[in-house]
């Protein structure tokens, strides 16, 4: 009922997340966030925790909700054309796939310092982060089940297997939460 109405800064499929919680989505990019806040452009944003401090954002966010469990989360991927890919000699192509998996785990790393840097910046500027208790984190996921039900239906629709894809980001979601906390 708290995002009922609410304005936050939100694109893509975390668009349709936030207009399932009951908030309206406003589409922006990330480095006009800061200002929009501080205007009452927008009453809030959704991003990883790291924006509070890689962005600012915890100069103008006085309350942070981690909703880790819910369902959030940000992938980055490398791609190339298919056609140039088939191109590349085999050793070339080689090179790639092996810094690919190198890439994973040190992108990876980085972005975990980043968010650890980002909760404690927020804190230390007197911010307070609230966990959502076990029964509204239920509520919040049944509100955006509809939502990723439909990310499966579209992903299967393109020959990948949605809801394999969602049952280990559920899967991972489930063994890390408690490490990021």
């Amino acid at each position: 009922e708290d995002l009922k109405g609410m304005k936050v800064r939100s694109t893509g499929f975390s668009a349709k997340v936030v207009e399932a919680l009951g908030a309206v989505p406003v589409a922006m990019p990330q480095g006009e966030t800061y200002e929009a806040l501080s205007k009452g452009i927008v009453d809030g944003t959704i991003g990883p925790i790291e924006v509070l401090k890689g962005w600012k954002q915890a100069e103008v966010i006085k309350s942070t909700t981690d909703c880790f469990d819910v369902g959030y989360t940000t992938a980055f991927f490398v791609v190339m054309n298919l056609k140039k890919w088939n191109a590349l000699p085999p050793d070339v192509r080689k090179v790639f796939e092996d810094t690919s998996r190198e890439w994973v785990d040190v992108h990876g790393k980085a972005w975990d310092e980043a968010d650890k840097e980002g909760r404690a910046f927020t804190l230390s500027l007197g911010n307070q982060i609230i966990t959502l208790p076990a029964q509204e984190s239920a509520r919040w996921k049944k509100a955006v089940r509809p939502t990723i039900d439909e990310y499966i239906k579209n992903a299967d629709q393109k020959g990948v297997s949605g809801s394999k894809s969602v049952k280990q980001a559920e899967t991972l979601i489930n063994k890390y939460k408690k490490q990021y906390k």
